[in-house]
């Protein structure tokens, strides 16, 4: 006989999966489906965690559970997770990192958006070049909130921020959503990457996800068109 958490974990991926519930959509309250399942609170978080586990749905601090781009189906999230090591894990050769600004600011709407944040809130604003064998890599804007990971230093933006996350906050790094685009190289991008202004970049948009379903980072990547490789592992359902 089946559980009542894995009704409703079956119930409720089947809605992301077809459609029912589409992405950025808001999943019901754990009250009212505490009421639709004649439950406890207890169950239902249950079911919702392991959705946020397999990078289905996401948490928004505060405001509730949300659905994630239906292109995370399980296949695309492992592939993910194996991706999430940092840069500084998977640089294949001598990984260095050059530090162009490091700052506090007050959090725009939309990057607060997808944080999980408040507008206003305080806000890590962190501009790196990654360089593997003294070559540059790719030019990285990253955001964080202090209050999700706190205590990041200059010192930890050198290294890796992501063996900060998990070895010393102790936090699991789960699942990202991502977007590819080409871009135009601009000013910033042929100084650091030592582009020519005829060459472009490959943009990738991030936002990654602890495993309790909170976002802890978004950044924007821009990477050298001639040094980077996507690899796309898709399930078919």
């Amino acid at each position: 006989m089946k559980t009542k958490y894995k009704t409703i974990y079956d119930d409720t991926k089947t809605k992301i999966l077809d459609g029912t519930y589409l992405p950025g959509n808001q999943l019901p309250d754990e009250i009212a489906v505490c009421e639709q399942y004649n439950c406890s609170r207890m169950t239902v978080k249950k079911a919702y965690d392991m959705l946020v586990q397999e990078g289905y749905i996401y948490r928004k601090q505060g405001l509730g559970s949300f659905v994630l781009a239906k292109s995370m189906d399980q296949g695309e999230v492992e592939l993910q997770e194996r991706e999430l090591q940092g840069f500084t894990r998977t640089a294949k050769g001598h990984a260095d990192t050059k530090l162009l600004h490091f700052r506090l600011i007050f959090a725009p709407k939309d990057i607060a958006d997808h944080l999980g944040i408040r507008e206003n809130d305080p806000l890590y604003d962190i501009l790196r070049v990654r360089n593997i064998d003294g070559q540059p890599y790719v030019l990285e804007h990253t955001y964080m909130s202090p209050e999700t990971i706190p205590g990041i230093t200059e010192d930890i933006l050198t290294h890796s921020v992501y063996t900060y996350i998990e070895e010393v906050l102790g936090k699991k790094i789960a699942s990202a959503q991502k977007t590819t685009r080409a871009q135009v190289s601009n000013s910033q991008d042929q100084k650091e990457l030592g582009l020519r202004p005829e060459e472009p970049v490959l943009e990738v948009e991030q936002i990654a996800y602890l495993d309790n379903g909170t976002p802890f980072e978004y950044s924007i990547s821009r990477h050298r068109y001639d040094k980077f490789k996507l690899s796309v592992y898709s399930v078919r359902r």
